[in-house]
């Protein structure tokens, strides 16, 4: 099953989405907070009990106010005095039913002619203050809870801004973390630490950033791998080389010192060490000239490839049935099966011979020419094998240290897209050439 495409996300969006969601949340508290508050307001402050309670209290007050000082309801400067120093009471004083007086915050004021009446203000309570000029009756209205409901409101602003500022916060931190993780990660692989997984959260611009870097870091590692294992196989190429020059030359030395300080016996004896000396210089010639294969093939990235466009079937059988033929010649028994096939293959002739070359040359050193080698051609959906098979000559003396060959049959097959195997199992050496097959008809 594929994996299901993750939505992608603009960072430029997403604080807008933030912002939104801030404002639903604030929103949803700041009426949960009014609604709370004003609930608490109107069943604790404004209940009635507590109603009688504050302005029995401000009517007790006022009586003693006014009679500690022998005020009349004509002192209207000093009842002023006590009505400003209430800030949320309004008192309106009745005599015989008519608004006489009216007391609050800005002062003291005779009531207007066209007021209510006591009846018509349809007061549930009053109270009876006694002045010097008389009774009157007062109705006293508070009007703290306008303060409390103010209150309320401000508690819900502060704390819908607190919760939307809360969410911007949250939402800022996480992006400058994801910020600073990133830039860490970066200047962590800048430096060299290439084995720093990163590991991409989100769908946004940052993901693929993170992303991008990890296959960035993914993409240094293979190549800083490939290239501390290719320098490990030249020091080992170099550690080989070494070693199978140094024994042809330490026996072309030695030949060549005994002829030269004249111990033999005879002229056949000296001619004996001459070709022995020869042998060791000819097989001194094909390591050089292997290593300085090896050195122009390898010293540069990129191969010189011609590319061109085959019938695979008509390219393999004449290549391989000239190798055949070879192999023949020489005593090998060959077993070639070569199915038909209309597929097509895009190749550089002269590095693909090569690559049959070192195959075929592989054989006629170290293969058992008492046993038969098999050379087959399998075709699969998109690729097409080339599998070389023979015995190991376990009799030879002849043993290959540096598999040069074989490395340049590696090199040359990933230059053209293509594949190279190898492996020895149970006596048998087997070599698979693997060549992708072009698609699409030829261009004439």
């Amino acid at each position: 099953m594929t994996e299901k495409k993750k939505r992608f996300v603009s960072l430029s969006f997403k604080p807008l989405f933030v912002l939104l969601l801030g404002l639903i949340l604030a929103a949803g508290v700041y009426t949960a907070a009014s609604f709370v508050g004003n609930q608490l307001i109107e069943r604790c402050y404004l209940s009635e009990s507590a109603v009688l309670k504050r302005t029995g209290k401000a009517a007790t007050e006022l009586q003693r106010y006014v009679r500690q000082n022998g005020i009349s309801t004509r002192d209207t400067n000093s009842l002023a005095q006590w009505g400003k120093s209430q800030k949320d009471l309004y008192i309106s004083l009745y005599r015989d039913q008519r608004l006489v007086l009216e007391i609050g915050w800005w002062g003291a004021d005779s009531g207007p002619t066209d007021a209510y009446t006591f009846k018509e203000q349809n007061a549930s309570v009053v109270y009876p203050i006694v002045f010097r000029d008389g009774t009157f009756y007062a109705v006293i209205t508070d009007n703290s809870d306008v303060r409390l409901y103010d209150l309320v409101w401000i508690v819900s602003l502060v704390l819908a801004c607190a919760v939307l500022a809360l969410a911007l916060l949250i939402y800022n931190r996480k992006i400058t973390k994801k910020i600073v993780a990133v830039a860490h990660e970066v200047q962590s692989i800048g430096e060299g630490n290439l084995y720093l997984q990163l590991t991409p959260e989100g769908n946004d611009e940052l993901t693929q950033l993170t992303a991008s870097v990890e296959q960035m870091r993914l993409s240094l590692l293979r190549k800083t791998s490939e290239e501390q294992r290719a320098l490990q196989q030249n020091s080992d190429l170099i550690t080989a080389m070494s070693h199978d020059i140094r024994n042809p030359l330490t026996a072309l030395l030695g030949y060549l010192d005994l002829a030269k300080s004249g111990q033999y016996h005879s002229p056949e004896e000296l001619q004996s060490y001459l070709t022995a000396a020869y042998s060791k210089a000819e097989q001194l010639k094909t390591l050089t000239d292997e290593l300085f294969r090896y050195s122009l093939l390898f010293g540069c990235k990129e191969l010189p490839l011609q590319l061109e466009r085959f019938d695979a079937a008509l390219v393999l059988e004449q290549l391989l049935g000239e190798s055949r033929v070879q192999l023949q010649q020489q005593g090998f028994t060959v077993q070639l099966l070569l199915p038909q096939t209309q597929a097509d293959i895009e190749i550089d002739v002269t590095y693909f011979k090569r690559v049959l070359d070192n195959l075929f040359d592989n054989i006629r050193k170290y293969a058992d020419p008492t046993k038969p080698v098999a050379i087959a051609v399998l075709q699969e959906e998109k690729t097409l094998h080339i599998c070389l098979s023979n015995s190991v000559n376990t009799a030879s003396t002849r043993i290959e240290s540096n598999k040069i060959g074989l490395r340049t049959c590696a090199k040359i097959m990933s230059q053209m897209a293509g594949g190279f195997t190898r492996y020895t199992e149970n006596g048998k050496f087997t070599a698979e050439v693997i060549l992708p097959i072009v698609e699409g008809e030829a261009s004439s």
